[in-house]
């Protein structure tokens, strides 16, 4: 199977054209935009809460003075 749009384009199968893209998942293309989307996603705070990140943590000060320890549910 080849490599291009006109390839992902005659096949019909979805399994099939999932392979082209795996195929393609780990290129440098593919891993400069996934990296620029990523950055781009995490810098915008205002839709952090959709996704449940709560932001960075390192201004806050080691984890153990943070209540890490305190298993209650254990």
């Amino acid at each position: 199977m080849g490599k291009g749009h006109a390839d992902y384009l005659s096949v019909g199968w979805k399994k099939d054209r999932g392979e082209i893209l795996r195929g393609m998942e780990e290129s440098a293309f593919v891993q400069t935009i996934r990296g620029g989307r990523m950055t781009g996603l995490y810098n915008r705070t205002a839709i952090w809460p959709l996704f449940g990140y709560e932001g960075e943590s390192a201004s806050l000060g080691p984890c153990i003075e943070r209540g890490v320890d305190e298993i209650d549910w254990l």
